[in-house]
């Protein structure tokens, strides 16, 4: 009887394993996704910054130069800025495939 060749992991496949493994790593911490005494000040701060790398990425765009950085950063402080937690995790969801896709990227520049 032969044995059937495994499949050939996708490149997210990979990617998401080398997360699992080093996110086994990291405390198990319940605290706020905004902390500090000030969580409104915070997102005030986050919402700031996610205008001004907004506003990075798409110039970058437009002038023919753009880069995972602007864009990951963009994200991100448009996440912390949400107030609802739903909009939140959303966000952070939305940061988690971008920088899967930044990986993907960037292991292309490896091999």
């Amino acid at each position: 009887m032969t044995q059937a060749k495994g499949r050939r992991p996708t490149p997210v496949t990979a990617i998401l394993a080398d997360i699992r493994t080093a996110r086994k790593h990291l405390d198990d911490r319940l605290v706020p996704v905004g902390g500090g005494r000030h969580p409104h000040k915070g997102r005030d701060h986050h919402q700031r910054e996610a205008a001004r790398w907004r506003s990075v990425d798409i110039s970058r765009d437009l002038d023919g130069v753009p880069g995972w950085d602007s864009t990951l950063l963009a994200a991100l402080f448009g996440a912390l800025a949400e107030q609802d937690p739903v909009h939140v995790r959303s966000g952070l969801v939305r940061l988690a495939a971008l920088t899967v896709a930044t990986l993907e990227s960037l292991d292309k520049e490896i091999q």
